[in-house]
């Protein structure tokens, strides 16, 4: 691995220049995407699915939009079981009464492409995401699809948004959620990480820059409080191991926190004494905690389980002692104070820039497809 230069972060030139593939720029177009999605909800034609509410919920997605279906969990589990379904073919059990949603970056997916088809004879209901005249789209052609052609030149990595949006969209016309107004905040929240972490701001200002330096020498202990902010641990570390190509583990609060209380409990910032300080470093593991304040692990709906609510908060607290006792140290990802989907959205945004600027402090255009990515 590159050793990791902090001084790349101050230089905008230099950034512009490792960054071939602007992923930098077009993460900054998330919020856009948003709206844009929410302006063509019409051609969309979700009416088709209003009145609809489905036995189970079945997610097939690329790897375009990770963890899309952990958060639809979060969003309408207590309606519907959400299944994320990786399969070639559809579940036995699997008809009319039952939905799939389908994203797809380049609508090429042959997985998905099958699974369409097979929804579209056994009379599954279906909305789809993917560039118009794909194979994909072709095989949702008679169900509700957001195509998102616009988006064929930017990186596959910026386009979470873009995918989920539709599918949120879908969700709240099957009255499994109601989240039209929150994505306008969404929107806004988006657009702000990009402002405060565009390539120009300080590397001692930017929260993804600072995140990014914490990091770079670090293993990555991401931990979520709360389901919501769960699954933006799992964003932001799995953006760190793509993108930014570090180690990195996440972990859900108040159940990992023995799990994540022992690993910072034998691990020591105080390195052996005889030791050879070149040949014998190793990196120890960094706390990064999202949502351990009130609103965020109060959760989508507080009045559910309100003592997990303060568990989670217990255990994030007593981790970020620990690990300030142990010398580690524990980096924090701020958040709006609002809803839980705008949150989550906020955390996953600074993930995906700290993981960027991670790689591009290394000398690694965070676009580059990595080792095993296909195309299809």
């Amino acid at each position: 691995m590159p050793a990791f230069d902090p001084e790349v972060l101050e230089n905008p030139e230099t950034l512009q220049q490792i960054d071939r593939s602007a992923l930098l720029r077009a993460l900054a177009g998330a919020g856009a995407h948003v709206r844009r999605a929410l302006a063509t909800v019409a051609e969309m034609e979700l009416q088709r699915l209003a009145g609809f509410t489905p036995r189970a919920l079945l997610v097939a997605t690329d790897a375009h939009v990770p963890y899309l279906s952990n958060l639809l969990t979060v969003l309408a589990g207590d309606q519907v079981p959400v299944v994320d379904w990786r399969e070639p073919a559809l579940p036995r059990w699997a008809g009319p009464a039952d939905a799939l949603v389908v994203c797809s970056a380049d609508g090429r997916h042959p997985r998905l492409a099958e699974l369409t088809e097979q929804a579209d004879r056994r009379g599954l209901s279906v909305a789809a995401v993917a560039p118009a005249g794909t194979p994909v789209s072709v095989s949702a052609a008679r169900h509700p699809l957001a195509d998102i052609g616009y988006l064929t030149d930017s990186p596959r990595r910026a386009l979470w948004w873009a995918l989920a949006t539709p599918v949120l969209l879908a969700l709240e016309a099957m009255n499994l959620t109601s989240v039209s107004g929150e994505l306008i905040e969404v929107a806004d929240a988006l657009d702000a990480v990009a402002e405060a972490n565009r390539p120009d701001s300080s590397a001692f200002t930017g929260p993804a820059k600072m995140l990014a330096t914490d990091l770079a020498e670090a293993v990555p202990v991401v931990a979520g409080a709360g389901r919501g902010a769960t699954v933006a641990a799992r964003r932001v570390a799995g953006a760190i191991q793509l993108i930014g190509g570090s180690t990195a583990m996440a972990a859900s609060l108040p159940d990992d926190v023995a799990r994540v209380g022992s690993l910072l409990e034998f691990a020591s910032a105080e390195s052996d004494f005889f030791a050879d300080r070149v040949t014998d470093t190793r990196a120890l593991p960094r706390l990064v905690l999202i949502g351990d304040d009130e609103p965020f692990a109060a959760e989508l709906s507080p009045t559910r389980d309100p003592l997990s609510g303060e568990a989670a908060r217990r255990a994030g607290r007593a981790l970020a002692e620990l690990a300030t006792s142990r010398g580690i140290g524990c980096s924090r990802i701020d958040v709006p104070d609002a809803d839980a989907l705008v949150r989550f959205a906020a955390a996953a945004a600074v993930g995906d820039f700290a993981a960027s600027y991670l790689a591009l402090g290394r000398g690694i255009d965070p676009a580059a497809p990595r080792l095993g990515e296909l195309p299809h």
